[in-house]
């Protein structure tokens, strides 16, 4: 079965990506920049906001587009990872009759930052789909990984996407983030939970086990797919953090966090925090030293709470049907 082939492969996978991710990051003109965070820190107060300074990401990223639909329809002239330079490709993954892509992000925010990338030549829209999901959540769940440190994220249109082609960020963070320290309260059934209401942000919480059958994860994998085209049928952009249990006395476990926005934004300034799905997990980098040294975490929990409004109300009514 494909499941199980990701199963048994998933950790050489992973130790072949950091192989060339290393090598390719020391190898001239392949990346925008060699990564280099030189400060980081939490803000002070609940300790729910990471901070880090990476000032070459700022000044060298590729301009993101500006994606005006959640199902905005592929453009073959704008950037899109068919357009990549070859040594960017990392390797392919068969993977349910087609290839998933792993490319290097060009302006990493972490070691070993890559993009998760279905059929690269079928020209995608950035919009989830079930086989994405499923690779993601699997590859996460088989990784031979102690520290607990690949997350994987997604910005929908209109929550930060920046290249309309679909694609999921591969990140390597050895940080606890807000979520993975954030109380949960069952939303539905058990395995559907949302922020507890002492929480200060919202967000809807798929808890995936290593240990479901590959029956019942098919289920589960469609409930949070189902909940996906449903934000896209109302027109809510949407940002996805999927993050491992970290306590070692837990069963392998994945929390695949859903962030739901109440209306569209875009990245239009580099230099102020702009709330992505890294963001509003609690991990922030920026690239003014200013901002750097001033930000608050009560100013990054309001711009959060500023973006997503009152939309959960509608949200919690879809799930008590």
């Amino acid at each position: 079965m494909i499941i199980m082939s990701l199963k048994t492969k998933a950790t050489e996978y992973l130790n072949e990506l950091k192989h060339k991710w290393l090598l390719l990051q020391n190898t001239p003109k392949v990346f925008g920049y060699n990564l280099n965070v030189t400060k980081s820190r939490f803000l002070p107060g609940n300790n729910f906001i990471y901070m880090e300074y990476n000032p070459e990401r700022t000044r060298l990223r590729r301009v993101p587009q500006t994606i005006a639909k959640l199902r905005q329809t592929f453009n073959e002239d704008l950037f899109n990872f068919k357009k990549i330079n070859p040594p960017e490709l990392i390797m392919k993954i068969p993977y349910e009759n087609t290839d998933i892509s792993l490319i290097i992000n060009k302006s990493p925010l972490t070691q070993f930052h890559t993009l998760i990338c279905p059929d690269v030549a079928a020209g995608q829209p950035q919009c989830l789909t079930p086989l994405a999901l499923k690779f993601s959540i699997s590859f996460l769940l088989n990784i031979a990984d102690e520290k607990k440190a690949f997350r994987i994220g997604y910005n929908s249109p209109g929550a930060l996407a920046s290249v309309n082609h679909l694609h999921l960020h591969l990140l390597y963070i050895t940080t606890d983030l807000y979520v993975d320290k954030a109380e949960l309260q069952v939303l539905k059934g058990t395995h559907i939970y949302r922020l507890s209401e002492n929480m200060p942000t919202e967000a809807v919480c798929f808890i995936f086990k290593k240990s479901t059958d590959d029956e019942a994860f098919v289920v589960q994998l469609q409930k949070l797919y189902n909940f996906i085209v449903w934000l896209c049928d109302h027109n809510i952009p949407h940002n996805l953090f999927l993050t491992p249990t970290r306590n070692e006395r837990v069963e392998d476990t994945l929390k695949v966090f859903v962030f739901a926005r109440k209306s569209f934004c875009y990245v239009k300034d580099l230099n102020v925090c702009n709330i992505g799905f890294c963001e509003i997990s609690g991990y922030v980098t920026v690239g003014d030293e200013h901002l750097f040294e001033s930000l608050t975490e009560q100013q990054v929990i309001t711009k959060i709470k500023d973006e997503t409004g009152n939309v959960y109300k509608e949200i919690y009514e879809y799930f008590a049907q």
